[in-house]
Parts: structure tokens; C-alpha cells; sequence
């Protein structure tokens, strides 16, 4: 039976107060929001939104949280942001555990690879994820000098370069190895603000759908009161629904052709190795071609 607003005030209230039952019964009313939000939002997967719940779930067990809930707003507004405030730091947790090495060190100083040399404990579905790594490095380790190099620099915010890649660079760009690093440098900083707007862009998606639901809380409260114009205030709210709509569309339609991901600018990478922009665009794309073929090829 779906719980009224005053219900579900004196929920929140003793949710607060950290009362297990009530949390439990929180959890068995608003699960299946919880699980939801993040698919129709982030358009996230099944499998990273089960994560996100275990994510969600852990932080929101103690009741500290719901605190914050003072009823000035709906209480679906208020579950949305804190879900989508909770979204976006896993979010950045993740993609910064994505770019950390699983290269480590024993204690006699020599490098070994973490997935073969210690005891396997993760899911299945982190094997698969560590198996692609794994062919992806292989791949790209069998690319050519130039060509590799090209890749790593277009994702240098991600990659790192190698001794012997560096050593090429050396050679090609005639710079020394401090200047060659102020390089680097660089143009990871550069690419750390676009790694901010893009993180902004992805909050910008679950804002706007905020802002839907807001406003479909305030269509279903409106009477129809004519203005001046005649065009009645439920018809003027709607008008705004459809506006954000189309620009969270937009919006992910961007997300989905890789605008989303922090990439140099071919310009700067052409100049760095003094080599036509396009030689840079064809090179990159080769490189993407024969990734995408050795993993896909591999799973078949």
C-alpha cells in the first residue's frame, strides 16, 4: 500500500533518529527507487546500478542522511538529489580506480602484475573487466611506436608513457626530459578542467531530470489559471517539461558518441610531434580499429 506524505514524513523522521525498523521499512517501500534511479538518469547498466544500491544502501543505513529532510520540498525531490549527489561521487570513485595501476612492487623492488601473483577474490565480473585490461595492454604493447605513441597522448589523461616511449619522444620532438615533462604536464592539466566540465556535464543530466520531476510535482498541483496571453499555467509548465527533455536528450546524445570522454586535441598532438593534424586523426583511428578487433575477436 503506497504511504501518504504525512506517512512518510514520520518515516523519514524515525529513519533520523536511527530506528532500524524504520529503516528496514524504507528500504522494502524505496528499494526499487533506489535500483531505478541511476538506469533512467545515468542510463547506467543493470550490474553498475546493483553496485551503486550496495554503494547507496551502506551510506544511507545509519539514518544521518535523511536528516536533512525537513519537508520543504517533496519527498521524491529530496530522495533524487541525495541519490544523485551519492551518484556522482561513485561515480568519480570509480573512474578513479579505472586509472590506477595494478602494477605493484615486492619487497625486493621488482615490478609484478597484482591479477597474476595474488589470490584471486574478485567477482566474476571484475575478472572479465581485468581480462580486457589485460588484452587491451597486450594490444596496444604490438602497435608500432609511432602509432601507440599517438594513442597514449590522446589519452594521456588516462595512459602513461614508457621508458621507451619516452625515449622516442625525446628523439622525435628534439626537447630535453625536463622540457618534455612541463609538456606532459601540461596538457594534463588542461585536460583536468575538461575532465571537471565533463564531470559537470554528467551532473548537469541528472540535474535537469530534477528538474523534470519538479516540475511534474508542480503540473500535477497547478489549477488552470488563465494569464494575459491565455495560455493556461499548466499548459506553460508542460511547455518547460518538454524543453528539458529535449536538452537532457541532447545531452546524452552527446554522452553516447564519446563527447564524455577527456581526449587531446589532435592540434596539440600534431604539434607536439610535428606531424599533420591528420596524420594524428588517421593514425588514432587505426590504432581504435585494431583495439576494438583483437578484444571483440577474442571474446568471439
Amino acid at each position: 500500500m503506497k504511504l501518504s506524505q504525512e506517512e512518510i514524513f514520520v518515516l523519514i523522521q524515525s529513519c533520523a533518529s536511527g530506528n532500524q525498523e524504520s529503516l528496514k521499512k524504507f528500504f522494502e517501500e524505496f528499494s526499487e527507487d533506489i535500483y531505478n534511479f541511476p538506469i533512467r538518469v545515468f542510463h547506467l547498466e543493470e550490474d553498475d546500478a546493483s553496485e551503486f544500491f550496495i554503494y547507496a544502501y551502506e551510506r544511507l543505513k545509519s539514518g544521518k542522511r535523511f536528516q536533512t529532510f525537513v519537508g520543504k520540498s517533496g519527498f521524491k525531490t529530496w530522495l533524487y538529489t541525495v541519490l544523485r549527489n551519492m551518484l556522482i561521487d561513485w561515480k568519480r570513485n570509480k573512474r578513479e580506480l579505472k586509472i590506477v595501476s595494478s602494477v605493484k612492487v615486492n619487497s625486493d623492488g621488482v615490478e609484478y602484475d597484482s591479477i597474476e601473483n595474488e589470490p584471486d577474490l574478485k567477482s566474476d565480473q571484475q575478472k572479465e573487466a581485468d581480462s580486457i585490461s589485460r588484452r587491451f595492454r597486450e594490444t596496444l604493447s604490438e602497435i608500432k611506436m609511432e602509432s601507440r605513441i599517438i594513442f597514449k597522448l590522446a589519452y594521456i589523461y588516462y595512459l602513461n608513457l614508457e621508458a621507451d616511449e619516452i625515449d622516442y619522444l625525446l628523439e622525435k620532438t628534439g626537447l630535453s626530459k625536463e622540457e618534455l615533462q612541463k609538456e606532459i604536464i601540461s596538457i594534463r592539466d588542461t585536460l583536468s578542467e575538461k575532465e571537471i566540465q565533463i564531470l559537470q556535464s554528467e551532473d548537469k543530466i541528472a540535474s535537469i531530470y530534477m528538474n523534470i520531476l519538479e516540475l511534474k510535482q508542480q503540473q500535477e498541483k497547478e489549477k488552470p489559471i488563465v494569464f494575459n496571453d491565455n495560455l493556461p499555467n499548466y499548459d506553460k509548465v508542460q511547455l518547460s517539461i518538454q524543453k528539458k527533455y529535449e536538452q537532457r536528450r541532447k545531452l546524452i546524445e552527446k554522452k553516447n558518441k564519446g563527447n564524455f570522454i577527456t581526449r587531446t586535441p589532435y592540434r596539440v598532438i600534431a604539434q607536439l610531434l610535428r606531424i599533420p593534424e591528420g596524420g594524428v586523426s588517421i593514425s588514432l583511428q587505426r590504432v581504435i580499429e585494431k583495439i576494438q578487433k583483437k578484444i571483440v575477436n577474442y571474446e568471439i
